[in-house]
């Protein structure tokens, strides 16, 4: 009795401690994506050429009209991958006019990366998110959280139109 209880222990102790270290092992990866900020305000730059976009009031060094921004971090998660799958079909196939002409863009920016740190203040990111900027004159005017993407995800045929519709009422009020 005494070695059955003895193992029954630690076969106890065990699973404890996997549960223990898998949670701290999550809590670190999912951190990286909810980086904290120092509080000040930080310019938002444009993910590629390091240009500065629009809250901070500088210009952009391309002018597009929408800018959709699949934001994620180093470690992404099935869902996370599927949702910037479906997110660039939404837009690629909805919209091949509009990406030919510059006019939308598709931006999958990694927010580990020290340069794009600033986005998770700016965009108060808390996950991996789909956010969609509107330009005029050089200045970013207004954007949106697709919150949706998350809940949507596992219907392609309601994704792919909430994702389209966003883009569509952004082209139209720019």
């Amino acid at each position: 009795m005494k070695i059955k209880t003895i193992a029954t222990f630690a076969l106890l102790a065990f699973v404890i401690a996997s549960v223990v270290f898998l949670v701290a092992k999550e809590s670190k990866r999912s951190s990286s994506i909810v980086a904290s900020s120092t509080g000040s305000a930080v310019p938002a730059r444009a993910a590629e050429g390091g240009a500065e976009n629009g809250s901070s009031g500088q210009p952009l060094a391309q002018d597009p009209t929408v800018i959709a921004y699949y934001f994620h971090g180093k470690f992404r998660c099935a869902s996370c991958v599927k949702i910037e799958a479906l997110s660039r079909k939404a837009v690629t196939e909805g919209f091949p006019e509009e990406l030919k002409s510059g006019r939308l863009q598709f931006r999958e920016v990694n927010v580990d990366e020290a340069s794009n740190r600033h986005f998770i203040a700016e965009y108060q990111l808390s996950s991996q998110s789909l956010i969609l900027v509107a330009i005029r004159d050089g200045r970013q005017v207004r954007w949106k959280n697709m919150e949706k993407v998350w809940t949507l995800l596992d219907s392609e045929r309601e994704f792919i139109p909430y994702v389209r519709d966003g883009v569509s009422g952004f082209l139209k009020s720019t």
